[in-house]
């Protein structure tokens, strides 16, 4: 059966400690040991409880130990590199460097996209009445 120390100590039950009053600490070393002598008599692998600041545990769910048989997820794999499903659309000769350079582009000096010059600025105030700089 654990000491009171041990219990504290230990960085499973230190949370627990932390909420019980000081003076309560027995009923919680109390509760923690009964529980704890009680799952190793019936077998219990899993529980769920909780403590109130006065040191009494209340257990929400006992579960069973864990089924060998139990279906389990497989491991996730991931494909090599090298695989088709990441292969590229472009097509190998525009793959290049050189022939990347070579295509022409736009200039955004003359308003870019064809878009004519006033275009660009229409609607905007032409007065310095809202200028906030």
């Amino acid at each position: 059966m654990p000491t009171l120390s041990a219990l504290r100590s230990s960085p499973h039950f230190a949370p627990l400690f932390a909420h019980v009053f000081v003076l309560c600490w027995p009923i919680l070393v109390w509760q923690l040991n009964r529980f704890y002598s009680w799952t190793i008599r019936e077998g219990i692998h899993n529980a769920l409880y909780s403590v109130n600041r006065w040191g009494w545990l209340t257990v929400h769910y006992l579960g069973d130990k864990e089924d060998p048989a139990a279906y389990k997820p497989l491991a996730r794999t991931f494909r090599p590199l090298t695989d088709p499903g990441y292969a590229s659309d472009l097509p190998a000769n525009l793959a290049t460097c050189e022939t990347l350079a070579a295509v022409p582009r736009l200039s955004r000096l003359g308003g870019g996209g064809g878009m004519a010059q006033r275009a660009m600025t229409e609607g905007a105030p032409t007065s310095q009445l809202f200028n906030t700089s």
